[in-house]
């Protein structure tokens, strides 16, 4: 029988969490060593072996850890990214980085999103590994910097260096929406963005009025607030039946242009978000909102052009795992020995390393890690105590169905 998370021989999963908190890694600073020494540390405490370091830069590494139980098997990656955003305006009202623990909530940056279930994959690999019941297949633990930023140091990078060779991969971003673990997301939304420009003829603002000049500030405002109230991009069919099926347009998320006081401004322009999901194109979704403002643009006579923002870096696909595919089925099994029921199938409403990850087909889960999104990227982030000591079952249940599983059985 396998030790419980709180009796563990290996690594305690709080203590581990806690110290994971207490060494800052925001993506802002662009240095992960710290944190990557932390965990080249606990590796060895769970009884695994030293991670290899992958780094575009040396200061920004990635660890990889691969487990070989024995021949036959399939191949799981456990994946988590190791920085986190930055503190920014937050007003806090405990330290972000002292991990205290108050009751069942554990308080710090990146705790949820995502240090709680880094620590927790750790744990549960240990577990396995000492009880030695898995005899067959592989289990890579892949822990990733600059995830926050855009993953170019990060899953980016590795997605053109390494070839995993895996059946499956499982991030361990925070996935609960309303309470810990109350969904099962196969889908990972993807990122759009867009800039949107109105022009106009600088010159003195005196005699805007006289002169009936156009204001391209003003028409600005005026195309985003057409654009929030009639943009409804067309989405694909959904064959699984998930929660949350839709795709969110942001306009105004960023704003340039004008001069100051006295100056009719020539141009000024602001950027758009939109969260996609798996199937929408970068050139139909363009067409949508240049058709959302039409009739708008119609009416008013101003001039407003909507383009790509930053091309080609403007778009992240979205990516998708089938309800029926072997890794949703063992998941399923997992959870139900965790939990005690299955999960709901759902759509992770963020953007995540799977975009990178599954490229080549293979099959990524976006956010199986304790820890609500809502917590994330704000104030007094925390996660539960009991959801990160549970995450630990999850994952030991996960690596000791997965992967004893023969590969055949995954045509």
């Amino acid at each position: 029988m396998l030790p419980s998370p709180g009796d563990s021989p290996v690594t305690d999963v709080i203590a581990l969490t806690r110290q994971l908190v207490q060494t800052p890694s925001p993506v802002l600073d662009g240095d992960e060593l710290a944190v990557a020494a932390v965990l080249q540390g606990a590796l060895a405490e769970a009884g695994l072996p030293r991670a290899e370091v992958i780094a575009l830069d040396p200061s920004r590494p990635n660890l990889l850890v691969t487990i070989d139980f024995g021949p036959g098997g399939s191949h799981l990656v456990l994946s988590g990214h190791i920085d986190t955003k930055p503190v920014g305006e937050a007003h806090w009202t405990v330290d972000p980085f002292a991990a205290d623990v108050d009751g069942d909530r554990l308080y710090g940056l990146g705790s949820a999103d995502m240090k709680g279930a880094v620590a927790a994959m750790v744990v549960a690999a240990g577990q396995v590994v000492a009880a030695g019941t898995v005899t067959a297949g592989r289990l890579t633990l892949l822990f990733t910097a600059d995830e926050e930023n855009g993953a170019v140091f990060g899953a980016k990078h590795l997605s053109e260096v390494l070839d995993l060779g895996a059946d499956a991969l499982v991030i361990g971003e925070p996935g609960g929406i309303h309470s810990d673990y109350d969904s099962l997301h196969l889908v990972s939304r993807g990122l759009g963005r867009f800039r949107i420009t109105a022009h106009g003829i600088q010159g003195h603002s005196s005699l805007s009025a006289m002169l009936g000049r156009p204001n391209a500030g003003a028409d600005l405002a005026d195309a985003l607030s057409a654009l929030r109230r009639t943009a409804s991009p067309a989405i694909p069919a959904d064959a699984d039946g998930l929660r949350d099926w839709a795709a969110t347009v942001n306009p105004a998320m960023t704003f340039s242009g004008g001069w100051g006081y006295g100056v009719l401004p020539q141009s000024v322009s602001s950027t758009i978000e939109v969260r996609t999901l798996p199937g929408m194109t970068d050139v139909e979704l363009l067409a949508d909102l240049r058709a959302a403002i039409a009739p708008w643009l119609a009416e008013s006579g101003a001039h407003v052009e909507i383009d790509f923002d930053n091309a080609p870096n403007h778009w992240i696909e979205g990516t998708q795992v089938a309800a029926s595919d072997p890794l949703v089925v063992s998941l399923a099994r997992a959870t139900e020995t965790a939990f005690g029921a299955a999960l709901p199938l759902s759509v992770f409403p963020g953007t995540t390393d799977t975009s990178w990850f599954a490229r080549d087909g293979l099959p990524c889960l976006p956010a199986l890690g304790p820890g609500l999104l809502v917590r994330a990227h704000g104030a007094d982030e925390w996660v539960s105590v009991d959801a990160v000591r549970r995450s630990v079952d999850l994952y030991r249940n996960l690596i000791e169905d997965f992967c004893p599983s023969p590969r055949e059985d995954r045509a």
